[in-house]
């Protein structure tokens, strides 16, 4: 056999085997078993160590951003004094 013989009747249409609708539409109306879940100590360490490293350089995030925002609003004010300070050293050249 070849590989493109295999694949047809590997494709081929079949009809269901009797009974399958109702047993896949009882399958669906059953309730699953709940298990109560345990997690491993060290799995819940993990979380944890993870949760207070992620919380540690999300608060060191933010302080570099209100560093650079100290920083820009610094540059900002420079920058308005020194183009007052050129405005009006050209406004008394034309007078």
């Amino acid at each position: 056999m070849n590989l493109e013989h295999e694949l047809r009747a590997a494709l081929r249409r079949k009809s269901p085997a009797p009974g399958l609708a109702e047993r896949v539409l009882a399958r669906a109306h059953e309730v699953p078993e709940r298990r109560p879940v345990r997690r491993a100590p060290w799995a819940v360490a993990a979380s944890l160590l993870l949760a207070v490293t992620l919380a540690g350089w999300g608060a060191h995030r933010r302080a570099e951003g209100e560093r650079a925002r100290e920083q820009v609003l610094l540059a900002m004010r420079i920058a308005g004094s020194k183009v007052a300070y050129a405005q009006q050293q050209v406004r008394g050249i034309s007078k």
